[in-house]
């Protein structure tokens, strides 16, 4: 075997199927079989000959567990922008990435070596701070094992110098997308006290008003933020993996029984079990006991016991209803000795609406590189007037439509109302005011047009593929894509 002029512990993570070992410390990403065999070649020991990951899966490695390096080709990225969603895997693993623990730093093998040919998905200034593009004929020799050898040498730089800075606040961006009226402000007051200690929360909202969120801010503003933030649907566990989760001891006969993706451990960070009303019955006294010996560990040593994961949990139930769910999730609660955080809907806090659109808006002109679109007084009170049964989800997916629909005018409460959901007639019952393939038929001839027939621009603003688009427009009545007036509407 060639030899690995790495650490011991370097080692690729393409062998690893579902979850990374402790000693993973590179993620290769390769689908071109010549480029896979030339990396092999020159990188010797540290690339294994093991199937490659797909872009999703080197996604969901990378959200869990610290990774200093991800090698990934052209046409790995090129196969993941063509697909049904669009520029989504793109721009989901580039956040998967900057949000890594490990100061991911990335290196793309390109046919070109120009940055301006990836996806537009990889070209913001945070991920060129970590880029490093290779053509082919860089692959060979001692020059590709210099840039990894100092890829990682920089990601672990900037691991070190992450984790010994004190956690910072998380308030100031929550305020952005959540709201900052005075119950907001309370949460977020009681979100820095849960930050500053290790007892279980137990996080109750609605559906869209960003549970997950403040989950994901009160790891990130703990001494564990440097660790991993594992996210698992409760529903889903089995008591084998729930002990691997809170890394009890499971003998090595049962391990190669466990799912292939078994999520990886949160050892030392944060278990966020979501949707915890629906934790199976049989995982509940294994769970109240390992929390409880965690707690007599740390009263019996005065504080110098560390708990080895810190549990947050999240339910879109109301535990002021008493029926026999809540019932049961209460006494649960109440096992753990978990602290509640209480998410008020967007309909009880209207004066959060135009900020949150304020802030949207900005975001959206930026992405989109558009004029800022703006709410007229009519259309705010026509948000504010709304009973948003799907919170921020639904406020956000209303804004982005009309905005898309706006073409930089100002936003008029007529403009708002047909993606409003439902209306109510004068006998009480709730109709639609448009009819779902009307919306999407709006939005995508809208789209379409502000993007000058441009179809791959088009399926990237709207998040769908580029198959799915054209399908669309063959409906709507537009010629094939590439013929002579490909972008024009049939008479």
């Amino acid at each position: 075997m060639h030899s690995s002029p790495f650490r011991p512990d370097f080692s690729s993570t393409a062998s690893v199927a579902g979850r990374l070992p402790t000693t993973a410390r590179v993620l290769t990403c390769i689908s071109h079989a010549t480029i896979r065999a030339a990396l092999e070649n020159s990188a010797g020991g540290c690339v294994s000959a093991e199937p490659n990951r797909s872009l999703d899966q080197a996604t969901a490695l990378l959200l869990r567990e610290p990774t200093p390096l991800v090698i990934v080709d052209e046409a790995t990225l090129v196969a993941a922008s063509n697909t049904d969603n669009g520029s989504r895997p793109i721009r989901d693993f580039a956040s998967a990435l900057l949000g890594n623990s490990g100061c991911t730093q990335l290196i793309v093998i390109s046919a070109s070596g120009d940055a301006h040919t990836l996806p537009n998905g990889l070209r913001s200034d945070e991920i060129a701070a970590r880029l490093t593009v290779l053509t082919e004929r860089e692959l060979s020799g001692a020059a590709l094992n210099s840039i990894i050898a100092m890829s990682i040498r920089h990601a672990d730089s900037q691991q070190t110098q992450r984790q010994s800075a004190s956690p910072q606040s998380q308030t100031h961006s929550l305020r952005e997308v959540l709201g900052e009226s005075p119950r907001m402000e309370k949460l977020f007051e009681a979100i820095d006290s849960a930050s500053a200690c290790d007892t279980p929360i137990l996080i109750c909202g609605e559906a869209g008003t960003g549970t997950s969120l403040l989950a994901n801010a009160i790891h990130d503003s703990s001494s564990r933020s440097a660790q991993p933030f594992v996210r698992i649907h409760s529903r889903s566990l089995t008591l084998e993996q729930l002990n691997d989760l809170l890394c009890v001891d499971v003998p090595d006969s049962e391990v190669a029984t466990l799912p292939i993706d078994t999520p990886t451990r949160p050892a030392g960070g944060t278990l966020f079990l979501d949707e915890f009303d629906e934790f199976p019955v049989a995982l509940q006294k294994p769970l109240c006991r390992f929390v409880a010996r965690q707690q007599e560990l740390s009263d019996g040593s005065q504080g110098r016991h560390r708990s080895i994961v810190r549990i947050i949990a999240s339910t879109h139930q109301n535990l002021d209803l008493p029926t026999r769910q809540t019932l049961g999730l209460e006494i649960l609660v109440r096992g753990l000795n978990a602290e509640r955080l209480l998410v008020p809907p967007v309909r009880e806090r209207p004066e959060d609406i135009a900020p949150l659109a304020e802030q949207f808006f900005i975001r959206w002109a930026l992405q989109e590189d558009q004029p800022r679109p703006r709410l007229t007084r009519n259309a705010l009170e026509c948000l504010k007037a709304h009973f948003w049964t799907g919170n921020l989800r639904e406020l956000y997916t209303v804004l982005r439509n009309t905005a898309i629909v706006a073409n930089g005018n100002d936003i008029t409460a007529d403009m708002l109302q047909p993606w409003l959901a439902k209306t109510e007639t004068p006998d009480g019952t709730e109709v639609p005011r448009m009819t779902l393939a009307d919306m999407e038929r709006q939005l995508i001839e809208t789209t379409f047009t502000r993007c000058g027939g441009n179809r791959e621009k088009t399926a990237s603003s709207l998040d769908i593929g580029l198959r799915t688009l054209s399908g669309k427009l063959r409906e709507y009545g537009y010629p094939p894509r590439g013929g002579p007036g490909s972008n024009l509407k049939a008479a």
